[in-house]
Formats: structure tokens, sequence, C-alpha cells
């Protein structure tokens, strides 16, 4: 990506190399109750140096993304990428762990008194990269840049019910919400929509962030030395970082958009990491000497969009006709190698599964379940205003061949029903414009969840402003019901139902949800590796085999 994005979205597909499909709600109880969650992401919090592998110190460490940056901060410029370099430079009052649960980073514990009030105990000894230290005015400052539409355009939606932050005390910030809303507890972390720095920083770069001439200070366990857009960035560690010394002393990112050129790299020892592989050459990754390929679920969640205010998809006809050519498992199996499962809703099964457990899929089943069933998409399409077929075109990120490979498969499939999908592979920023257009009627997405909030991605594909143009009196009833519902359990259900209600409609074709692969140096290894891992200072997790 080369510019700001035109859609307020953090979690979308940013240049994966086609590999990977590819935060725990605090119950608030009523509104008197007083809530306190308490935490500490060490620096080394999870890491065994009693096993095989251990901790032991890295000079350098190159790693190779499979997609370029223009800005690394991520309210500017919102991938995954951009996380995944903002998350060692900076931090928010909370993180997540390994497991996906919410614990404290630059606020040492919370509380909540009531339904709209969240009060924040600092963590002391805390300073910024160069030494000063965090003050209660850099947090409230902090919330205001990320509340901010001009200066982080990818962040301000998430803080709209945001009344007022303030400092109530030295070591303590207050956030008021102008309305209850279960989920927010996920807004002040670093994997979502919060990184703390100081005004001073920005005012010295000119009101600049993020950009090779106002290089992104925090209190994280690195400091950026270098970025280079379409190059790479360059990060030191920090040895007065308050969670102690990351293993790896330097970091090197390079941007290698090319599988070929990454695997290639890797052959010759010039990385040691490549995060994101392509599933189409995870045989060669697995064959390349002292490379070691890890998978994970990434609750990550593909599918189509229909605009449904855009003709022909504004007739559930035509929508219906082309949900039932759909083969699912097939694409599945045949395009990410099997490495995921077929979605049968939005919502993947590990957003629901702290609270629901092993029950997630089968209560998820119910959301959508349209067969394979080409004669009865014939039917269908006999049934809508265009019998005789129609003529369209999906825009396709060139970074993600396997959707790419999808809409192709579809179209080939669809062709003798009198259906012709023209496919146009485009870079990823272009392809950012087609989401929501009217220009483009049919479109994906391919969405990453960063937080362990149920509701994440129906917050936005079902509410004002998605990119189907749906719209629903009675699920936009639900989505606010959920929104204010402190049972997690009845939240779920009710997350659960409106899906289900609109699914009726046929907004949206869930595909599959995915799996992220990473490869990596077999000198080394990633401890716990999972979905949540690079949405935190994930160089203090990488070991080196004894």
């Amino acid at each position: 990506m080369s510019q700001p994005l035109s859609v307020s979205r953090r979690a979308l597909l940013q240049g994966a190399g086609g590999s990977a499909l590819l935060l725990l709600i605090a119950a608030c109880g009523d509104d008197n109750a007083s809530v306190t969650t308490t935490g500490g992401t060490d620096g080394g919090e999870g890491i065994d140096t009693t096993g095989p592998a251990t901790a032991e110190e890295i000079d350098t460490l190159t790693v190779a993304f499979p997609s370029s940056l223009s800005n690394i901060y991520p309210g500017q410029e919102a991938g995954n990428f951009n996380y995944y370099v903002a998350v060692l430079v900076a931090e928010a009052l909370a993180a997540p762990d390994s497991t996906g649960k919410l614990v404290g980073a630059l606020a040492e514990s919370w509380t909540q008194p009531d339904a709209t009030t969240y009060v924040y105990t600092l963590r002391s000894g805390v300073t910024f990269s160069d030494g000063s230290a965090l003050t209660a005015d850099d947090i409230v400052y902090s919330v205001g840049l990320a509340k901010d539409e001009a200066m982080s355009p990818n962040t301000a939606y998430y803080w709209a019910n945001v009344d007022k932050a303030e400092k109530t005390a030295d070591n303590e910030v207050t956030i008021t919400l102008l309305s209850p809303d279960v989920a927010f507890e996920w807004g002040p972390v670093a994997a979502n929509a919060m990184w703390v720095t100081a005004e001073r920083f920005v005012t010295a770069a000119g009101g600049e962030l993020g950009t090779p001439a106002a290089l992104f200070t925090g209190t994280g366990p690195y400091k950026v030395t270098s970025f280079e857009p379409d190059k790479g960035v360059e990060l030191e560690r920090v040895d007065t970082y308050w969670g102690g010394k990351a293993p790896v002393k330097t970091v090197k990112i390079e941007f290698i958009p090319e599988e070929t050129t990454r695997l290639l790299a890797r052959k010759a020892g010039d990385i040691d990491m490549a995060i994101s592989i392509s599933l189409d050459q995870e045989q060669q990754w697995k064959d390349t000497d002292a490379t070691d390929v890890l998978f994970a679920a990434d609750r990550s969640y593909v599918g189509i969009d229909f605009n449904t205010a855009v003709e022909p998809f504004d007739d559930i006809h035509v929508r219906k006709a082309i949900a039932l050519a759909c083969d699912r498992a097939t694409y599945v199996e045949k395009l990410i190698n099997g490495h995921g499962e077929v979605a049968t809703a939005l919502t993947v099964p590990q957003q629901i599964e702290s609270v629901v457990g092993d029950k997630a899929r089968e209560m998820l089943a119910v959301v959508y379940d349209l067969p394979f069933d080409l004669e009865a998409a014939k039917a269908e399409l006999a049934l809508s205003k265009v019998p005789d077929g129609f003529s369209c075109k999906v825009g396709v990120s060139s970074s993600a061949p396997q959707v790419s490979q999808f809409f192709q498969a579809l179209a080939a499939t669809v062709k003798d029903m009198g259906i012709t999908i023209e496919v146009e592979e485009m870079p990823v920023e272009q392809w950012y414009g087609t989401i929501g257009s009217p220009d483009w009627g049919l479109a994906y997405m391919w969405y990453f969840n960063a937080t362990g909030d149920p509701a994440e991605l129906i917050s936005w594909f079902l509410a004002e402003g998605n990119p189907a143009s749906y719209t629903s009196e009675e699920v936009a009833a639900l989505l606010q019901q959920q929104r204010e519902e402190a049972d997690p359990a009845l939240r779920v259900d009710l997350i659960i139902e409106a899906q289900r209600l609109a699914m009726e409609d046929i907004p949206y074709v869930p595909l599959w949800w995915g799996e992220a692969a990473t490869a990596i140096d077999d000198a080394f290894t990633i401890d716990d590796f999972g979905s949540y891992t690079l949405l935190s200072p994930w160089t203090t997790r990488i070991l080196t085999k004894g």
C-alpha cells in the first residue's frame, strides 16, 4: 500500500502474498458493577527459557514482508503489516496475550465503575525510547490523536463513542463513553486502535507521524532507526524498555512483494523469517534447507460482497444464483491447500470460543447454509430481472492469488448460465477503492480479526456504511442490543441472530476461514505461535533452539 486507505478498517488484507488468509470482553454486569482487570505483559511473558529453545540474544533478525508500506503509523495506513511494525514500537493501555485475553500494558490495571466509565491505573517507570517518562497527559493526547479524523483516519471511528479522556490523577486516566459499548475495552489496544506517543514528538515533526521524516516514537521494546517506503524498516532494541530486553537486538524488515524473490532470499540465507508465505508455494518453502513452516488459525474471513445498491446485484435472485454456484468445499481443498475451513458465517469460530467453547461451529452453522447446486442456481437466475445473464467485473488485489483463482473458477462455473465475470487484478491500494464502490457491484473481503470481540466484523459488515450497502431495521436493532448486552453468552446469541437475519438477504457469501503460515530459519522458533502472536511485541517470542 502506498497511500492512506479510502476505508477506515484496519484488519483488511494488505499484500499477504496470497498466503495466509492470512479482544475478551469483560462482563460489565449491571450499571453499578465494578470490574477490575489486572495483568502485565512483561518483556519475556510466555517464553520458556528452560526447554530446548531459549531466549538467547540474537544480533540481527531479518524478516521479509510480502508488502510494502508507505507509513508505519496504522492510524494513517491500516494494514496488517503496518500493525506488525507498530506493535514493536508503541503500546497502548492494554494488550492481548497469546490466547487473546486482555492484559495490562501501559495500564497495570483498570476498573469499570459503571457502563460508560473506564478508569486506567498507569504502570510506573515507563519511558519512551528517548528516555523521557510516560505521563498521564501523554495517554490523554494519544486518545485524542487516535480520535482525530485527519491524523488517524483509520482509527477515528473506533473512538466516536468516546465523550472524553481526562487525567484524573498523576497515574490515572479516565475514559468516558457517550453510551454503553461492551466491546470498548479493545479500543485502547495497540493491536486495534491506539498507539501511545507524545505530543512533542509529533509537533517536532511538523505534525506528521509514521513517515520517513517523522519516525514513530513510542514506549515499546524497539525504536525505528530507518524507514524507506517500498524498501524496508530497521529497528533497534530499547534496552531500557520497562518489560525487559527483547532477545533480538536488531530487526531488519524487508519489503519483498514477489513471493519467488522471497523464497530465493531464504534459500540464499538473506532472510531469517518470512511472514504470510504464499500457500501455493507451501511445499517449496518446506523443501528449503534449514527452514520450518508454522501454521496457525488467523481468525480471517474471506467472502463475496454484493453491493446491493448496484444493478443487477440489487436483485436477490442474482445474488442467490451466484451463491449457489460457489463450490466452497473445493475452494478450501484446492485453493488454500486445506489450510482453512468452509465459512458458515461472518464471525469466525475463534471469536466466540472463549464464550461458547466447542459449540462455536455448531452455533455459527445456522447463519449461512446454501449448498453448491448449479441447477438451483440456474433456477434462481431465471427468476431474476436478468434471466439470460449479465456481465460484470471484479477487482482483486494482485497480492491475493487464491482469491483471483476463486473468481476465475466461479467465472468458469457461471459462464454457461450467461454470466460473464471479468477478473481485474490490481495493486492492493487500488483494490481498497473497490470496497463499497458503486463502480464495483461484485467485490470480496479478506478480513483479519485483530480483536477478540465477537462482533468485530459484523460491526462493519452489517452497520451503516457497510460495503454491501445493506440496510435492515431489525438487524440494526440487534446490533444495538449486542453493544449493550453485558452477558457474554446472550451477546453471542444476538450477534449470531443478526447475521442469520441479514444472510437471508444474501448481501455476502462466506467462503472460507483461513490460516496463517510463517517460514522461519530452523535455528529459531516462535514461542506459542498463534493468531495473536504478531499483534503484540512478537520478537520477544523468537527463541533460539538448543
